[in-house]
Order: structure tokens, then sequence, then C-alpha cells
């Protein structure tokens, strides 16, 4: 499916700030270090966003079919059911509704041909198996649930309805978007009162910060098979400066972008760098990556399966009176004599610096180490709400960085009652892509969690240096690791070439659950080498294992039969030392039943003066 955005952003840091929004399946958390109280400079976000999938339903989707020979009205449901599904996996706090238009059915007798199938709720089992059961449908059936096709609906009308279903909801909502799924390039030909409403009805939704995204499905209801946006949307949907210049591919250039913004993020917390006395930059935080959980296990009433809250009280010990938490205070141990704190008394201990990044100086990126990274990394960018003239601050200290080599190393206070951390500014350049000159790598900066003189662990392997140095590979054997490596070698890589397992198997677990399936749905596990990669690298890595004898020191390795029996030995010295000096009774029933298989002992019972009983026994004590 192909989707065209409202707008095309401009180049440079304004098209990432398109980019980074708010984000529906990523809350504002932070790490240990970040955790705290809102600091006086950070701004609360809408944790949840709205999305309505508007679907045609006139007769050109009912009758066109596609390349996989279906209806694209059902490609339209399918599409919907879809988007349902990976909202109830990754974010089922947002809101979703699905709205028809071109329908017989309505939802309100004022607005014709237009039908709420699904209200803007969270999404569930029940509404994905809907939206299932309408793509599986025959034209007729179809027919019976939504009524027939209305060619004379107008446009309008279904996006006031989704304006009015926004408007309605009483969640305080972050982004707003519209998914009209159509195939009708050219909407109201020849009607061009109703084609002013679409238009004005267009202009509404920029000024209530709605996103309307256009998803174009082929053939067209002329019956081509190109979805042209200049005969109705790059006029309405896009301003004239950013339109792009005539003779490129345009729908190219709108899906690129379109693509930029599938990994949009939620800023995690709003601060300012401190460069000196008197000069602040304003930024946002943002976490581009965050690793992705099985969700915790909720706690159900056996009776009812309704969920149990839990609660912690504490009580005083002689009294058993429940003490509130103004009761309580925290107490520290010097010289053997208790030190009491006030609660209020450790928040200001904690709040060693200011909430934000305090500038310390300088460095050459050679000083930066790849180890020194302790914590996944924050990416940082000028925050122009805050205050005029950020972005143009911003771009010269990330432009000197980058011509200097240097990265800046600051103290980072997230919130006011987080604990500061050393960190590192690692400037970043922007990438586009050379074929469509789409962004690709955002400009700003890499905020890297440093470890302090503290947290260094100071080990030697002086030992297994000089084994390492002794060991010399010969030149066919250094020849034969070469053949492996290049036999298992890959031209690209990127983490996001990898999907969880775990995850993908809980989602696919749950699904069938959820969606009464009869198995669940079969995924590909890319942590593993693919079947035609190892047939690929066979004959090199048989020919590596023989060379070197792997195969055959493996069998007389750590869990071998000789060394448990080295080990048993050991364990019988002891056991006798200890039997000689009389303290077998100090010893576990489990350590004497350990001693006593290992000695082959059969004892009366396995009482613990059995087992004693035999041991001397067996050492004639």
């Amino acid at each position: 499916l192909c989707q065209i955005n409202q707008s095309i952003r401009n180049k440079g840091m304004a098209e990432w700030r398109g980019n980074f929004g708010i984000d529906s399946d990523e809350e504002a958390n932070l790490d240990e270090a970040g955790r705290g109280d809102d600091g006086p400079g950070s701004r609360s976000q809408p944790s949840r966003d709205g999305l309505i999938v508007l679907i045609d339903c006139r007769d050109s989707m009912r009758q066109q079919a596609n390349s996989a020979n279906q209806t694209l009205i059902k490609m339209s449901f399918k599409c919907a059911k879809t988007v349902l599904k990976r909202k109830a996996l990754a974010s089922d706090r947002d809101l979703v509704a699905v709205v028809l238009f071109g329908c017989g059915k309505c939802s309100n007798p004022d607005m014709r041909h237009v039908l709420t199938l699904q209200p803007l709720e969270q999404p569930g089992a029940d509404r994905i198996k809907q939206l299932g059961h309408l793509a599986e449908l025959d034209a007729a059936a179809l027919e019976t649930e939504i009524g027939r096709s209305a060619p004379e609906v107008s446009i309008s009308d279904a996006i006031w309805t989704c304006q009015s279903i926004f408007s309605a909801c009483t969640v305080r909502l972050g982004y707003r978007r519209i998914f009209m799924l159509t195939n009708d390039d050219n909407p109201h030909d020849g009607d061009q009162h109703k084609r002013a409403q679409l238009r004005t009805k267009i202009l509404d939704l920029q000024q209530t910060e709605i996103e309307l995204l256009i998803i174009p499905l082929l053939p067209t209801a002329s019956g081509a098979n190109l979805f042209d946006c200049r005969r109705f949307y790059f006029d309405n949907l896009l301003p004239e400066n950013e339109r792009p210049e005539q003779g490129s591919d345009l729908l190219a250039e709108l899906l690129q972008n379109v693509d930029s913004k599938a990994a949009i993020r939620r800023a995690q917390v709003r601060l300012s760098i401190r460069l000196g006395p008197g000069m602040s930059l304003p930024v946002s935080v943002y976490n581009l990556t965050r690793r992705c959980t099985v969700p915790t296990a909720e706690r159900l009433h056996r009776a009812t399966n309704e969920r149990v809250k839990r609660t912690t009280r504490k009580f005083l010990t002689d009294t058993a009176e429940v003490l509130m938490p103004t009761d309580l205070k925290k107490a520290a141990v010097v010289n053997g004599k208790k030190v009491l704190f006030e609660q209020e008394e450790v928040k200001q201990m904690r709040r060693l610096a200011e909430t934000g990044l305090s500038l310390i100086a300088f460095y050459p990126m050679s000083a930066m180490k790849s180890h020194y990274h302790i914590g996944p990394a924050s990416f940082i960018y000028p925050d122009e709400v805050a205050a005029q003239g950020s972005v143009c601050l911003f771009t010269g200290l990330l432009k000197a960085c980058l011509d200097k080599n240097r990265f800046a190393l600051c103290s980072y206070t997230p919130r006011s009652n987080a604990v500061t951390s050393l960190v590192a500014l690692l400037p970043q350049a922007e990438v586009r892509d050379p074929d469509t000159g789409a962004q690709s790598v955002p400009p700003g900066f890499h905020l890297v969690h440093l470890p302090f003189a503290d947290d260094f662990r100071k080990l030697t392997f002086d030992q297994e240096a000089d084994e390492l140095r002794k060991c010399q590979a010969a030149e066919e054997e250094l020849k034969l690791a070469g053949a492996l490596i290049e036999r298992t070698v890959a031209d690209k890589w990127s983490p996001e070439m990898h999907c969880n397992p775990a995850l993908q198997a809980y989602q696919s677990q749950l699904e069938a659950i959820a969606l009464d399936k009869a198995e669940p749905r079969q995924f590909t596990d890319t942590t593993r080498m693919s079947e035609r990669d190892i047939a690929h690298s066979a004959k090199a890595v048989d020919r590596f294992l023989k060379a070197f004898d792997i195969r055959k020191r493996s069998e007389g390795g750590i869990g071998n039969a000789a060394a448990k029996r080295a080990r048993v030995i050991d364990a019988a010295n002891d056991i006798e030392a200890e039997a000689r000096a009389g303290q077998l009774a100090k010893l576990t029933v489990p350590v004497l039943k350990e001693a006593a298989n290992g000695l082959r002992l059969k004892p009366a019972s396995q009482r613990k003066q059995d087992l004693i009983n035999a041991i001397n026994a067996h050492f004639g004590l």
C-alpha cells in the first residue's frame, strides 16, 4: 500500500523535527539515572494517539481487483484489521475508529452514506474479528452488512464525521490521524460544489492539527495503474512552496517521507544545555531505541478473573499500628549510631545539580572509547518551541563539533529528583539517500552515558595474555579461518534485520488465543542462520574443525566423566578430613548425601545420623 502525507517537510533539521513527535507506544520512561520528579523545564505530553481508518466503499472499490485477484474493499478491510492488530500488540492504549463512506447505511441521518463501523476506542479482539469477517464476505453478503454502493456521497461529510469523532473524544490525544483508503485520485470530478467542500474540509483538518494520510489503492477508479496525485491531492494537501519539482518521481518522493515518519518517537524530556553564564540552549531528549519486552503478567481473581490491585501497608512491630508515609524516616549507621533523615532531606541530598545539561569541556573524538558506553544512548534535538533561534544555535554548535572532530562532555540531570550522570554529546551529521534525496540519518547529538572513575573495575589478565601470546596458528590454519569468515560474511547488516524471537512467539500465541485461531502464526527466527547459509558455509566449517581437531577436544571438555571423577575424588578427600576431625555433624544433609553417593555408600536410611555412621564406617572411624 502507498501512503501520501499531507505535507513534505522542509529539508534539514525541520524535516527531522516533523518525523519525531508523539508516539503512542513509547511512554516517557527514564532509566535509573532519569527517574524522579518533573523538573521545572519539563513539559508533559499526551501518551495516547487517535487514529481513524476511513474506507471508500463505492462501486470502483467493490468491483476492481488488484494483482492478488481480490476486490479493493476486501483489501481495505484487511488493512484495517492489520492496523488494529498492530495497535493491540504494540500500543493498546491508543484509540482507533473505522469509518466507511459511499455505503448504503449511515450512522447520522444528516451525514448520508457515512457509517461509523467502529467507534474511537481501544483495539480489541472482537473488533479485529469483525474486520476479518467483513474481509471474507462475498459481494452479496457485504452489501447486506454495509448497504449498497452510494456514488453520490460527499467525501467532505466523511471527513466531517471523523472530525466530530475526535472532537467528542474526552481523552487527551497526542497525534490525531486519518488513514483514507481509496482508489479515487480525482474525487468529485465534474462536481465543483462537492470538490470545493472537500478542499475546505481538508483545510479545516490542517487548522485543527489533524493529519490526513491518503493510502492509494490500484487500479484507480478510472482503471489506471498509477495513482496520479497531481489531479487533486497535490494542490490541496501540499503547500505551493513545498511541492516537488515537475518531472521528478512525485509519488516516490511522498512515499519516502511517509516511510521516514513510520518510526515516530516521543520526547523523553525537555531541558536546556547550559553552555556558559547566561547562555542556555533548549533541547528535547529522545529515545531512538528501547528494549521491547513481553508485557508483565497481571494478577487476576481466581473466581471472577477481575484484576487484583496490590497494596502495601507498613505496621509498627510492637502495636501493629498502621504507619503512614509521613511517619517514616530514613536512617544511616555512622560509627555504630543511627543518623535519621526526613524524606525531604533525602530528596534534597539527591539534588546535587540543577536540572539539565551542563557543559564541562570539549574533547577530541579519539578520547571516546566504545567500551565507555554504560547505558542506552539518547538523541537530543533543538526545541524551537521553547525559544526561537534554538535551531540556529544548535546547528552552529553541531557544525563546529563536526568540523573540529570533537565531542562535548556534560553533566546530565534529567529531572529534579534524578541522579546526575556523566554524558558525552557525540555529533552526527545529516545523511540523505543519494537516489531519492530523503533524509535517512538526522543531524543532532547522541547523548551517551559515561562511567565515573569509581565505576571502572581493575582486572588483570597477565596469565591469560601470556597463554595467548604462546599460541601461534600455522599459515594453513590461518587460511582456513579466513575461508570460514569469507563464507559466512554478509554484505550489509543492521539490528533492524533481526526481530526478537521471544516477542514474536508471544505475539503469535496471543493472537491465536484472542482471535480463536486453530494454530499460532508461523514466523521466521532471524537470529539463526538460514538453511541456505548453512549449506553455503558447510564445507569451510568442516575443514576448519578438522584442522584444529575441535570436535575431538570437545568430547573431553568440561563436562566429561574424567572431570567429574576428579571432582568426586576431591570431595572424598574433603569428607575424609571432616570425618577424621569429627566435624560431620556440622554438615547439612544434602552435603552428606552427595558425599555418600560419591563414595558409593549405601546407608541404612537418608537420615543425617545414618549418613554420618556410613561415612565413618567407610573410613574405619
